[in-house]
């Protein structure tokens, strides 16, 4: 099994994150993660950690995204156009010394 050819929690945590951000792709891979298949013991809490994470993570993006509508649509029925776009900040190259 996946969780006995690993030697440290640390290491079972990477992989199960990995694992669920492979999953989250639906044509990367189509695992389902099953924490209780894993045997007793701290790989078995890390899975769960790591699930709890991953969920959080999925909850706040859908939080974010349904405040950023909400917002446009103020936006859009106060002002009658659509708000401006903002662009992400550019990232400016480090100068060498």
């Amino acid at each position: 099994m996946f969780f006995e050819t690993i030697m440290t929690p640390r290491r079972a945590i990477r992989g199960v994150v990995l694992t669920i951000f492979l999953a989250s792709f639906p044509g990367v891979a189509e695992a389902q993660i099953d924490c209780a298949s894993v045997p007793a013991g701290p790989d078995r809490t890390d899975c769960y950690l790591a699930l709890s994470q991953f969920y959080r993570a999925q909850s706040d993006l859908a939080a974010a995204k349904a405040r950023a509508q909400s917002d446009a649509a103020w936006y859009r029925a106060i002002t009658g156009t659509d708000p401006p776009r903002t662009e992400p900040p550019r990232h400016k190259p480090h100068r060498r010394k």
